[in-house]
């Protein structure tokens, strides 16, 4: 149990993703979780019309006075914030620390109200923007004026937060702030939630998948900063009909209206799902495929791991941190090395011994990923003073 003084902090987060589907809002959810059962004072405030959101007096959501497609990144809103209303509802919370988790229209508003307050800011970095700019638009102008605003943004900050040392380089030499002021986030979810427990191989059956195929898994975002192409081409270039084997996807994204097209390749796009239904897809699954490069850590890689299943990632980006070297959960594959990912998933589909040991060592890894560790580093490192 954290200590009672802890309790004297008032943090308030403000946030452009809460109510989304994906890993950062959920783990937001979870952070506002424990704060409730620790009796912490924080508050989540967000602006959007999304509805993936847990209802929760520590949860916040003003309607946004406008909503509109963020440039060449269709797939996130960005949302203009009733700016009167979001500055009454921080200034009635007398925050102590004002934190910003992304920095977009929500995220800036809020830091303009934390500078009329003359409260401290911090801020996580949580999305590596300029790469996912990069991979929709192929335009190093792009990249280069969004890592000079992300630069501009986080050198503002009193304390930044990454997910993994990998984004350290990054943080400290390309945007110059002190490694002081730099703090690695431990990873953490909510690892009650998942489980190998929860596997139901009659799932499928709706889908008119054979319970007894081996299916590989990936749940994000199906849209191209994830490197969703490169994927389901390695599966189409050595698809075989007499293979009882399945990709299936979970998420929304631009590939999603395209699944037609892939379904003759034993390719299914199951869209959204929630973490209700994500808990039984996950171990219900053989293993899991992650091939983003630009992930700063991957929380749906954990969330596999806690339900049983060997993860292959990237060598690019934060998810290659959660393959251990000493207790075997997964691979990881180089960047875009067609035939290395493709030997790799074939290894997976045909060795179950193989297959089994890395399931157990992945469940037994994630155990170390628990938000309650997550939510007391988060903050201790805020006003460490109070």
């Amino acid at each position: 149990m954290i200590c009672v003084m802890i309790k004297e902090k008032r943090i308030v987060l403000i946030t452009d993703t809460l109510c989304d589907a994906n890993g950062v809002s959920r783990f937001i959810q979870d952070i506002a979780k424990m704060a409730r059962q620790n009796q912490s004072d924080f508050t989540a405030i967000t602006s959007t019309g999304k509805a993936y959101c847990d209802e929760a007096d520590n949860i916040v959501r003003l309607q946004p006075l406008l909503r509109f497609k963020m440039p060449f990144y269709a797939e996130l809103d960005l949302a203009i914030p009733p700016f009167r209303t979001l500055y009454r509802t921080v200034k009635a919370k007398m925050p102590n620390a004002i934190h910003i988790s992304t920095p977009g229209l929500v995220g800036l508003t809020g830091f303009i109200i934390a500078k009329m307050l003359k409260v401290p800011v911090y801020g996580t970095y949580h999305t590596d923007f300029a790469s996912y700019l990069y991979s929709n638009t192929r335009s190093t102008l792009v990249k280069k004026l969004t890592r000079f605003f992300e630069k501009r943004f986080y050198r503002a900050c009193k304390g930044v937060f990454i997910r993994s040392d990998i984004y350290r380089p990054l943080i400290q030499e390309t945007f110059k702030i002190n490694p002081e002021h730099v703090f690695t986030l431990p990873a953490g979810i909510d690892i009650h939630r998942y489980s190998p427990s929860y596997r139901d191989p009659h799932y499928w059956e709706q889908y008119g998948i054979d319970p007894n195929a081996t299916k590989a898994l990936y749940v994000g975002r199906v849209s191209t900063e994830k490197n969703i192409a490169f994927l389901l081409e390695v599966w189409k270039q050595h698809h075989d009909p007499t293979r009882n084997a399945w990709l299936i996807l979970v998420g929304s994204g631009s590939f999603y209206h395209k699944r037609e097209e892939y379904e003759t390749y034993n390719i299914k796009f199951l869209g959204h799902k929630d973490k209700e239904e994500l808990a039984t897809i996950y171990p219900s699954s053989d293993f899991f495929v992650f091939p983003s490069n630009s992930d700063t850590l991957g929380q749906v890689v954990i969330e596999a791991m806690a339900s049983g299943l060997p993860i292959l990632v990237s060598d690019q980006g934060g998810p290659q941190t959660l393959i251990s070297n000493t207790t075997p959960n997964g691979y990881i594959l180089e960047q875009n090395k067609a035939e290395r990912w493709w030997n790799t998933i074939e290894g997976m589909m045909t060795d179950e011994e193989e297959r089994q040991r890395l399931s157990s060592n992945a469940a037994q890894l994630s155990q170390a990923f628990s938000i309650e560790k997550s939510f007391e580093f988060f903050w201790e490192n805020h006003v460490p003073n109070l």
